[in-house]
C-alpha cells in the first residue's frame, strides 16, 4: 500500500502546479520528481478548476523604520493618489517642494477607485472608459503601499486600500495598529481620538488628505466624496527619543499650502505670518497645565509669540471648580474646597482676569472668549446662591446681583451677562451667547460644542452636518469631521471626574489667512509642540 502524503506536501504540489502555469513537467522539475510519478499524484489530488488553499501565520507584517540618530529629526509628507487620474500638478509641485526643503521623505500609497463598475450609473462628466490600472508617472518614485512604524507609537498604514466614497474612513481601525495612533491614506482629511488609558498618550486615527484630481462616478457616493475631496498631506516629525507630531498641510485650489509660519506657494518654500486665528484648548485656568501655559503663552518662544495670530480665541476660560453645581451637595467636596481655600469665586475670577490681560495679552492680537459651559456655572450659581450663609462670597453675590439689577433696569429686552461682569476684562472681547455671528475666513467660531440642534448635547459630527465650517472646544479632544474641527484641553490631562479611559489632549487649531485649518498636539511631558 503506497504511503499517504501529508495534507502539506499535498498543498504545496498543488501550489508549485498552479505557479508552473498548470504544467505537469514544469512542476514535477520544481518538486524533483518524474513527470509520470507527477501525474499519478494529479489523477489521485489535482483539480486545476478547484481552487488551491493558501494563507500564512501573518499576512500583513510591520516594517519598522529605525529611529532618527541623537540630535537629528525625521520627517514624512504622507498622503495617497488614486488610479488613472492626473496629480493637481500645484499641489504636487510644491509638496516635493516642500519635501525637499525640510529633508523629509514623501510617501504616496496608491488606491484603485473602480469607476467602470458603475458604467450603468455613468452621467454628464463622467468619461471613464478604460479598465487598465495606471497611475501618474510623477507619483512612482514616491509610492509607499507598505505598513510601517515611522515612530514607536505611530504606524502608516499605506497598505490600505479604501474606498474614497467611505463617509468615515477611520470607522473600524480603533484596535488597528493595537496601541499606536494609525495614519490612514485617504482623500478626505479626518482625525479621531482613541479612548486609552490614561498613563499612555491619547491614540488618534489621522487620514491624509490626496495628491490627485477629483475623478468620481457622478452617483449619490461619488458626488458627496467629491465635494471632501482634499488636496493635502499629513506631516509627520519624529524626534530621536521617539517621540513625534503630526499637522496637516491642506492646499487651496492653486496648490498653495501653510505650515504654520511657512507659506509654500510656487515651489518655493518662505516664512510669513500666515496665521489669522488660534483656538486654544478648553483653558480651566485654575486647572491649567503650567508647562502648557509656559509654551503656548510665556516667552519669545512660545506659540504666541512664534505664530503671531491676528486672532485667539479662548473657550471655558474660568473652570468654575469653586462654583461647579455638580459638586453642590457633595459636602465631602466644599469641606475640601474649604480646607483648600478655593471656595473663592471672586479669586477664580481674578486668576483668569489676570491671565487674559497679562499672560495671554498681545497688543497685536485680539482676543476673544467663547461663550461656554463652565460660563454658565456662574448664572447657576447666582440664582440659587444665598450670601446671607455663604461668607466667603458674600460680597462678590451682592456686588455682581446688583450690577446685574442695573442692567436689566437700563435694558429689561436683555438678559444681563454675568460671566462678562464678574471677568472684567480690560483687554478681551466677551461673547454672551452662541449665535454664529463670529466668522473669520468662512469659518464660525463661537459655538462652544456643548449645545446642538435645538440645545441638545453637542457633537463634531454635528456640526459638521450644518453646512457651516466650524471650530468648537468643550470635548477636551482633537477632532476634524469634514468641516468641523475640535480642539482639546489646556487644563491637565486628568481633572478627578474623567475617570477611566481618555481621548483628551493639549490641543489648539490653527486657522490660516486662506481658511485651511491645521491641528497642533504639544507634548507637556517634553515641553515641545514641534520639533
Amino acid at each position: 500500500m503506497a504511503n499517504k502524503l501529508p495534507e502539506s506536501e499535498i498543498i504545496h504540489r498543488l501550489e508549485v502546479y498552479q505557479n508552473c502555469g498548470f504544467s505537469s513537467q514544469s512542476a514535477a522539475k520544481v518538486i524533483g520528481i518524474s513527470r509520470r510519478s507527477f501525474d499519478r499524484f494529479l489523477d489521485k489530488y489535482g483539480d486545476k478548476d478547484q481552487p488551491i488553499p493558501k494563507g500564512v501565520f501573518d499576512q500583513t507584517k510591520i516594517k519598522n523604520i529605525a529611529k532618527p540618530r541623537k540630535g537629528k529629526v525625521k520627517r514624512y509628507l504622507l498622503t495617497c493618489a488614486q488610479n488613472n487620474t492626473k496629480v493637481h500638478q500645484g499641489f504636487f509641485n510644491n509638496l516635493t517642494a516642500y519635501a525637499d526643503y525640510l529633508g523629509a521623505s514623501l510617501k504616496i500609497s496608491q488606491f484603485t477607485y473602480n469607476k467602470t463598475a458603475f458604467q450603468k450609473n455613468r452621467k454628464q462628466g463622467d468619461n471613464e472608459t478604460t479598465n487598465y490600472i495606471t497611475y501618474d508617472s510623477q507619483i512612482l518614485p514616491y509610492v509607499s503601499n507598505n505598513i510601517e512604524r515611522l515612530a514607536p507609537t505611530l504606524v502608516w498604514c499605506g497598505n490600505l486600500q479604501i474606498l474614497p466614497t467611505a463617509v468615515n474612513p477611520t470607522s473600524g481601525f480603533d484596535d488597528y495598529t493595537s496601541q499606536s495612533s494609525t495614519i490612514i491614506p485617504h482623500t478626505k482629511v479626518q482625525v479621531r481620538p482613541v479612548p486609552t488609558a490614561r498613563c499612555f498618550d491619547t491614540k488618534h486615527l489621522y487620514t491624509t488628505g490626496c495628491c490627485t484630481l477629483k475623478n468620481y462616478i457622478m452617483a449619490k457616493a461619488g458626488q458627496k466624496a467629491e465635494f471632501h475631496h482634499t488636496y493635502a498631506a499629513l506631516l509627520v516629525e519624529v524626534l530621536d527619543d521617539g517621540t513625534w507630531f503630526a499637522r496637516q498641510l491642506v492646499a487651496d485650489r492653486n496648490g498653495t499650502f501653510h505650515d504654520l509660519d511657512l507659506e509654500i506657494k510656487d515651489q518655493q518654500v518662505s516664512h510669513c505670518e500666515c496665521v489669522d486665528l488660534i483656538q486654544w484648548g478648553d483653558i480651566h485656568y485654575d486647572n491649567i497645565d503650567k508647562s502648557i501655559e509656559k509654551m503656548f503663552f510665556i516667552g519669545k518662544n512660545s506659540v504666541l509669540d512664534t505664530l503671531k495670530p491676528h486672532t485667539q480665541t479662548f473657550h471655558d476660560l474660568v473652570d468654575g471648580q469653586s462654583h461647579n453645581p455638580h459638586e453642590v451637595k457633595n459636602h465631602i467636596a466644599q469641606y475640601r474646597k474649604h480646607l483648600t481655600g478655593s471656595r473663592s469665586i471672586e479669586a477664580e475670577f481674578n486668576n483668569a482676569r489676570d491671565f487674559i490681560d497679562k499672560v495671554a495679552f498681545r497688543h497685536w492680537c485680539k482676543s476673544i472668549v467663547i461663550w461656554s459651559n463652565h460660563d454658565e456655572f456662574l448664572r447657576r450659581f447666582l440664582e440659587n446662591s444665598n450670601y446671607k450663609s455663604d461668607y466667603e462670597n458674600r460680597e462678590f453675590i451682592l456686588r455682581n446681583e446688583l450690577l446685574a439689577t442695573q442692567q436689566a433696569k437700563a435694558d429689561p429686552s436683555k438678559n444681563p451677562c454675568y460671566f462678562k461682569n464678574a471677568l472684567n476684562s480690560l483687554t478681551a472681547t466677551v461673547l454672551n451667547n452662541d449665535g454664529g455671528g463670529l466668522s473669520v475666513n468662512g469659518v464660525l467660531l463661537d459655538f462652544h460644542g456643548h449645545q446642538g440642534s435645538g440645545g441638545a448635547r453637542g457633537s463634531v459630527q454635528g456640526f459638521s452636518k450644518s453646512g457651516h465650517k466650524t471650530m468648537t472646544g468643550h470635548s477636551h479632544s482633537m477632532f476634524w469631521f469634514n468641516g468641523a474641527t475640535s480642539a482639546g484641553t489646556c487644563s491637565k490631562l486628568y481633572l478627578g471626574y474623567n475617570n477611566g479611559l481618555s481621548t483628551w489632549s493639549h490641543t489648539f487649531t490653527v486657522l490660516y489667512k486662506n481658511g485651511k485649518r491645521c491641528q497642533v498636539t504639544a507634548n507637556a511631558k517634553t515641553g515641545k509642540w514641534r520639533a
